[in-house]
């Protein structure tokens, strides 16, 4: 393998691969072997999604000037934060959505000559015509007005998971620094995280959230897409200003931009360099890092909606076309933004949302064991993937942890439901532990039904009919399922709406029957190449 990945590589530098110059979140991890052959054109970047405009528009065409390879790679902030904690890093450079998860990550102070490269406030934006009914286009708005919104369903309000996306964490950090009283020049304290004032408007404000996603991309796609559930959100003011520009084009109501007064969090870009004793690749990161900062690239950033290039984030001159006010946008307003606590104080947090402050959830998960996994490295991946989502220890690194009001059930289906359902209630380690133990103990035979456990994990949430948990349904599967019980399930799905989050592993997954779940349910498909990275996503929707 490493000598194919060699191979690969030296292919990119000669020019036979044009391909090479960009890859997804579903491309293989490069090797630390990379920065280890001296091979100095060669310039590997592991980066946040919010910034792939950015690389594809103007870091790419930089590096083809200057005769550089430059290879990227999409992680969540998660990700980036527990790969630099382990300090086994095989990127030259990492570029975090902000600050905040890179302080998570970098207690070590590992990355060097990190700067911010460009800005994008936190806001809160709805409809245009929702947002005008809320009167929030006429004055300023504070977290308790947005508050008061949530919790008396004046507006449908969708977040990212604060413990899973850098867009939902910052705004969780800036509703908490409002609710302890701060000014944007006190940063948070563990003491007032832990009193109770905070705690209660914190849970009451999470848990009148309508819809929460693990990242902000599926966020936005998912919102655009159902307007009657999504009526407003919190996003990047960048990616308002993108989906409005496509949203006037095809003659649709745009998105409008509000500010809170009291709350606003930027992400700020940080960029930084990944020390590998490579003088050669310390100097492409400098010569990268002060083109991003210059002034033709900085007009290319602000062309995408970025703030980049001044002082402060004031943009007095900013062209109306892209920071359109019509759309809230407010390049004039001196944005007075929170100040991060330090990286215990976010730790912290992030994991009492996930133990303590959301909302309590019934998860059922229908897990595919037909004989196909057997051969498609499915049933490994799928072994992994329970362990880092059931296993306590293993869950807290990645923020997954189970609340202690959860109830979470498995169920592993072939033809029929062949093992379980295994019921947890709460978040006890060892029964956790115990989910996993049971997948761990089979081995996958026989044909593919997933509508079997589907029907069955109905009729356990008719049996708890009630319940105030949120309900949720997590079906993963590598193939085609027969039909026999579908039309049941779907009459089901359609009179109860429980969310079904798809997971579709493999080239024979017929995603059709997943996208026919989720559109019927308001769930959604997660397809990743990585069983692993699929389910904790699809976990991340809790």
């Amino acid at each position: 393998m490493a000598k194919l990945r060699t191979l690969w590589v030296l292919l990119c530098i000669s020019g036979l691969l044009t391909a090479c110059m960009g890859n997804s979140s579903s491309s293989p991890t490069p090797s630390a072997s990379i920065t280890d052959q001296n091979i100095p054109n060669v310039f590997t970047i592991i980066a946040g999604s919010e910034q792939k405009a950015i690389l594809d528009k103007i870091v790419l065409p930089w590096c083809k000037t200057q005769n550089y390879t430059c290879q990227y790679t999409l992680k969540g902030s998660v990700d980036q934060a527990v790969l630099l904690q382990s300090g086994n890093v095989p990127y030259d450079a990492m570029w975090f959505a902000s600050t905040a998860f890179w302080q998570v990550g970098d207690t070590q102070g590992r990355l060097k000559n990190v700067k911010p490269m460009f800005s994008s406030p936190v806001v809160f934006a709805g409809h245009k015509s929702i947002i005008t009914q809320l009167g929030f286009d006429k004055r300023p708005v504070t977290v308790a007005d947005i508050l008061s919104v949530a919790t008396t369903g004046k507006a449908h309000v969708w977040m990212t998971n604060p413990s899973q996306s850098n867009s939902g964490a910052t705004a969780y950090l800036a509703f908490l620094n409002s609710f302890a009283g701060n000014g944007p020049g006190q940063a948070l304290t563990l003491d007032q995280l832990n009193s109770h004032p905070v705690q209660d408007q914190i849970t009451q404000f999470v848990r009148a959230l309508d819809h929460t996603s693990p990242s902000t991309g599926t966020l936005m796609s998912s919102c655009l897409a159902d307007p009657d559930r999504c009526q407003t959100l919190f996003t990047y003011e960048a990616l308002v200003i993108e989906a409005d520009q496509q949203l006037v084009k095809d003659g649709k109501e745009p998105l409008y931009a509000v500010y809170p007064t009291d709350g606003t969090a930027i992400a700020d870009s940080p960029l930084g360099f990944m020390p590998h004793n490579d003088a050669k690749k310390e100097q492409i990161f400098g010569q990268l890092q002060a083109y991003l900062l210059s002034a033709p690239a900085v007009a290319q950033i602000q062309a995408l909606g970025r703030r980049a290039g001044t002082i402060g984030l004031t943009m007095p001159n900013a062209d109306k076309a892209v920071f359109n006010p019509d759309w809230g946008i407010d390049t004039t307003r001196v944005i007075q933004p929170i100040t991060y606590p330090d990286a215990g104080v976010i730790t912290t947090a992030l994991s009492l949302y996930q133990t303590s402050f959301r909302s309590p959830v019934h998860a059922v998960y229908c897990l595919d064991g037909s004989g196909s996994m057997g051969d498609n490295n499915g049933w490994t991946q799928l072994k992994s993937a329970s362990e880092i989502i059931f296993d306590q220890s293993k869950a807290t690194q990645y923020y997954l942890q189970s609340h202690a009001d959860d109830d979470t059930s498995v169920m592993i289906f072939n033809g029929d439901v062949a093992a379980g359902p295994w019921t947890v209630h709460g978040n006890d380690a060892k029964q956790m532990r115990g989910l996993y133990d049971n997948i761990n103990s089979r081995s996958p035979n026989d044909g593919t039904n997933m509508y079997k456990c589907l029907n069955r994990a109905m009729q356990m949430f008719a049996a708890s009919k009630g319940e105030t948990r949120k309900r949720l349904l997590i079906v993963m599967t590598d193939g085609q399922s027969d039909t026999e019980g579908s039309e049941q399930f779907k009459r089901t799905l359609a009179a109860d709406k429980i969310p079904v989050i798809s997971v579709a592993f493999g080239s024979d997954a017929d995603k059709s029957q997943l996208k026919e779940l989720a559109d019927l349910s308001g769930g959604t498909v997660v397809d990743q190449a990585n069983l692993v990275d699929a389910l904790r996503e699809a976990t991340g929707y809790k």
